[in-house]
């Protein structure tokens, strides 16, 4: 685990980041290199997913709803730790359970393209709204069955394309530039995406692998010199494989299923910037298509809430001249 951190936190500086002398300042972009960027997030970017079997059908989702997260941002230095602080389920642990939430990310920024690289880990869920075929519904809000060993593990790479340079997409994803003037642009992205659940005392552990292409367009409207807004939409298709692995006492049973899904992903939001401090809320909403056949099935739809608040300041000399050295060493200058 520590090894994987560690690859995870300083693969953008193993990589040399991206060149900083590949742009200069438009009158649409402000680049922010000399600062330091500090932001505080909270989400409830946390998924449930469903049962659906031949006597009865649930739901499993952990018992919060709400994730925090402190992101460090400097060039091309990014990281992000999510994790779920206590407070947010007091009062709800002993009805519904403990949940563990933690989450790493990193960013890669290279011209018009962006690279983002997530790990996330819950532990803990619980049982909710056991129907029976007839609609019959089992428990009340103060019975739930706990799951305290269901782990969820997912791992996500998604690849972003922009095909205008008067667009920034740092300005919008880790407000390391500022977007000056209005301006969208055509967006494309990849995103590959692999899921593992399991229970130590359940006998079915269950592996997606996900890949989907998407194309829309965003666009950043800047209202003033300290507010802006944003709106997007971005339809797409991709495959999913599903492969559930039971255990009996005479062996292992592998159950695979292959899928084709279609969402639609959208975003708008509302942002205060000024050169030391800014904020933002946001909404964005996932509605994905699946066989409904599946067992196993993922909401279908998906509203994320996000409020995001940071602070700049300058970087040190040295943290900067040090950067500049790495930089310096980029193959690519």
């Amino acid at each position: 685990m520590l090894r994987f951190l560690f690859i995870f936190i300083f693969l953008p500086i193993i990589l040399f980041g991206q060149n900083r002398y590949a742009f200069n300042n438009t009158e649409y972009i402000e680049k922010m290199d000399n600062t330091i960027n500090l932001k505080f997030e909270i989400d409830n970017d946390l998924r449930s997913f469903d049962y659906t079997g031949e006597e009865l059908s649930y739901q499993i989702t952990p018992n919060t709803s709400l994730r925090t997260s402190i992101a460090f941002n400097y060039r091309f230095i990014s990281f992000k730790i999510g994790y779920s602080p206590k407070f947010l389920t007091q009062g709800v642990e002993d009805e519904k359970g403990k949940t563990k939430v933690f989450k790493i990310q990193t960013d890669l920024f290279f011209n018009h393209w962006m690279q983002s690289l997530e790990y996330s880990k819950v532990k803990g869920y619980y049982i909710r709204d056991i129907v029976d075929p007839n609609g019959y519904l089992f428990n009340t809000d103060s019975e739930y069955i706990k799951l305290p060993d269901l782990n969820t593990v997912t791992f996500t790479a998604k690849t972003q394309y922009s095909f205008n340079n008067k667009f920034s997409l740092k300005a919008l994803m880790r407000q390391t530039e500022i977007q000056r003037k209005s301006a969208g642009s055509v967006i494309t992205s990849f995103t590959f995406n692999y899921l593992d659940i399991r229970d130590q005392a359940s006998i079915q552990d269950l592996n997606t692998f996900g890949l989907i292409l998407n194309a829309g367009y965003m666009h950043n409207f800047v209202i003033s010199r300290r507010w802006f807004a944003i709106i997007g939409l971005s339809p797409g298709i991709g495959v999913e494989f599903n492969k559930i692995t039971t255990e009996f006492e005479s062996g292992f049973e592998t159950n695979n299923d292959t899928s084709i899904v279609a969402n639609i992903f959208s975003q708008i939001g509302l942002g205060y910037n000024s050169d030391s401090f800014y904020s933002g809320i946001d909404l964005r909403g996932i509605v994905t298509t699946r066989d409904e056949e599946a067992i196993v099935k993922f909401n279908t739809s998906r509203s994320i809430f996000r409020f995001y608040v940071g602070y700049r300041f300058k970087a040190p000399r040295l943290f900067k001249d040090s950067v500049d050295w790495l930089e310096d060493q980029n193959p690519l200058n």
